[in-house]
């Protein structure tokens, strides 16, 4: 009997048809939250639409500059240097992932300017290249160290292996200076980048 009155004495507490109005009504608050909501949602399928889209305009890219090289050794290159990782601590080589696209694509990027621009990819680098990015090899150094502070992604590659697939580049792209050999070359990298 006790436990009747008990649960008497709570549902007096209770206005049931208060509760059962407010659930029908809308505020503007409300509006607004949902407004909100729907803005939001939005941006991110917009976001989301074009990150698609860039990461498909990045592939095609790829592809071309693969079947477009004449070097077989530059692909081998793009392997060892940008997919294969060793980590300094353990001396374990494993392979990532996700390689850092946007570094391998800039590597070639002032000899494939037209490409670049065909698949709306300039806007990542627009100020990086500057007109003579590709004329000499001062100008590309420069060049690759600006790309270095932007798109560096602070996984560590391979010092040897980087420098050995940038002379490859420049001798592919005809950076090469006259009188230079290839050690004179390989010297420049060397003290352009990680010296200089």
């Amino acid at each position: 009997m006790n436990d009747i009155n008990m649960w008497g004495g709570l549902w007096e507490w209770v206005d049931v048809g208060g509760v059962r109005e407010d659930v029908n009504k809308v505020t503007e608050e409300d509006r607004k939250r949902v407004q909100e909501n729907n803005q939001k949602a939005k941006k991110v399928g917009q976001q989301i639409k074009k990150d698609k889209q860039i990461n498909n305009n990045i592939a095609e890219f790829i592809w071309h500059l693969l079947n477009t090289l004449k070097s077989e050794k530059i692909v081998i290159w793009i392997y060892q240097v940008f997919f294969k990782v060793k980590n300094t601590k353990t001396n374990i080589t494993y392979l990532r992932k996700n390689p850092n696209n946007m570094v391998i694509i800039w590597v070639f990027a002032p000899f494939y300017k037209k490409e670049i621009e065909k698949f709306k990819l300039w806007e990542f680098f627009d100020e990086l290249i500057e007109n003579d990015s590709w004329s000499n090899l001062e100008s590309y150094i420069k060049y690759l160290k600006k790309l270095s502070a932007k798109y560096h992604d602070n996984i560590p590659i391979n010092k040897h292996d980087f420098l050995e697939f940038l002379l490859d580049v420049v001798l592919e792209f005809g950076l090469k200076q006259e009188g230079k050999n290839t050690l004179e070359i390989q010297k420049k990298l060397e003290n352009g980048l990680y010296k200089g």
